[in-house]
């Protein structure tokens, strides 16, 4: 099974990347933050700094799951673990549990610094027929950032992958 990626962004902003040869993160270093993201999700939260090696900069991300089939990952950027701004969250919604899918959508709406999120978009992340990974960014360097691009894919491809959801 495959899941469907949506992209939210604040109006103006424009997407400026390919997304069909993007591919940031490759070879061993995504084996080794996927297996990471796999692991550690097992949990019910988690925080990881990921060093960009000078292509980003450093990348927070935390975890937290909400139910058992349910979950969002924000993305922030900061130094010393410390975040100095978000840059993105990601709900990642299996349609297993509607109930719990929901809850993760009223806890991200409900957030201050998602409000850049117009009604509309809320509204068209619907029910999943199927999983979804809803991507919400902050800003338009965010939105064009490859390497952020790379890490919610991981991300939430070790999130379905440990339900048991991907091929």
């Amino acid at each position: 099974m495959h899941y469907t990626g949506k992209l939210f962004y604040p109006r103006g902003a424009k997407l400026e990347l390919d997304q069909e040869s993007l591919s940031p993160i490759q070879g061993k270093t995504a084996y080794q933050l996927f297996s990471q993201f796999k692991k550690e999700m097992g949990g019910e939260e988690f925080d990881a700094r990921v060093d960009a090696g000078g292509l980003s900069h450093t990348i927070l991300v935390r975890f937290r799951k909400v139910g058992q089939t349910a979950a969002y990952a924000a993305f922030a950027h900061g130094e010393n673990g410390t975040v100095q701004k978000l840059d993105a969250v990601v709900a990642f919604l299996t349609g297993l549990d509607h109930e719990e899918d929901q809850r993760v959508l009223e806890k991200l709406h409900a957030a201050p610094s998602l409000r850049k999120i117009g009604p509309e978009n809320w509204e068209s992340v619907g029910e999943p027929n199927g999983p979804v990974a809803a991507a919400f960014f902050m800003n338009e360097p965010a939105l064009n950032n490859a390497i952020l691009h790379g890490l919610m894919s991981l991300a939430g491809a070790a999130f379905l992958d440990g339900l048991g959801l991907l091929d």
